[in-house]
């Protein structure tokens, strides 16, 4: 445990190199982001549009998103092109593959969390935003939610492996499904025509809509809890066996 421990915190000295200055660009960032948001719902409700969420409901779902932003929608470095041989460098040290990812990237959410994200999390009352949970399930629903996260960043990078030169291409793809997808930007509980019934029965929709559904009491925690575990089990399982069969396809570009 103590080597993930110490590649967490070396990652995390990683993100604050540069000092606190350095980190202002991402908070101004995910408040541009987070500001927008608020008002097209306040604007939504006032205009008497019906959706079967509350003004409150819909503040906290899109204020939680932004302080969680890194946990709902889990990307991890392993993603991008590469330029600087970073993946066959997993090969070389004394850990596993996955472990090392995964460790690198809790450490890089901590700066986030502790200079944005528990900022917000204690002016949240001044804006109406009810920062405490609905239901305690959402506890164990956010852990089975980065967990999924994490499978599905090794599949990505297996696809990023098979496509080799249009990795660029797979993430600009995939950011903008996973986006809509995973019901965090839009949620499922507002779509017409009965789509929010089947979108969570998707492998996205048990990312990070699934339990900022639960945070503000709009979903049913059985059903919510019962699809990540089944989503878990089966991509968990094709990521652990396509990642050693894609090995043998690893191509690296730089010194």
């Amino acid at each position: 445990m103590q080597k993930y421990i110490k590649t967490a915190h070396t990652a995390l000295r990683g993100k604050t190199n540069g000092g606190i200055v350095y980190m202002f660009p991402m908070i101004i960032l995910k408040i541009i982001y987070l500001v927008p948001l608020m008002f097209i719902w306040r604007i939504l409700t006032q205009g008497g549009v019906e959706i079967e969420m509350t003004l409150i409901q819909l503040l906290t779902y899109t204020y939680v998103n932004a302080l969680l932003a890194d946990m709902l929608i889990v990307r991890t470095y392993m993603t991008d092109w590469d330029f600087d041989s970073k993946s066959t460098a997993l090969f070389t040290r004394p850990m596993p593959v996955f472990g090392q990812v995964i460790s690198r990237t809790v450490g890089e959410w901590v700066p986030a969390l502790i200079m944005f994200s528990l900022p917000m999390a204690v002016i949240a009352p001044l804006f109406g935003i009810q920062i405490m949970p609905f239901t305690l399930w959402f506890i164990p629903s956010l852990i089975l939610c980065v967990s999924l996260g994490f499978a599905l960043e090794f599949i990505f990078f297996c696809i990023t492996l098979r496509l080799r030169n249009v990795s660029w291409l797979t993430q600009v793809i995939r950011s903008a499904i996973v986006s809509f997808f995973s019901g965090t930007v839009i949620p499922f509980r507002i779509l017409p025509f009965g789509l929010d019934r089947w979108m969570g029965y998707q492998p996205f929709g048990s990312l990070g809509g699934a339990p900022l559904a639960l945070f503000v009491g709009v979903a049913e925690p059985m059903r919510i809890i019962t699809m990540q575990l089944i989503w878990n089990v089966v991509f968990w399982g094709i990521a652990i066996l396509w990642f050693q069969k894609s090995k043998e396809r690893m191509v690296s570009f730089g010194g």
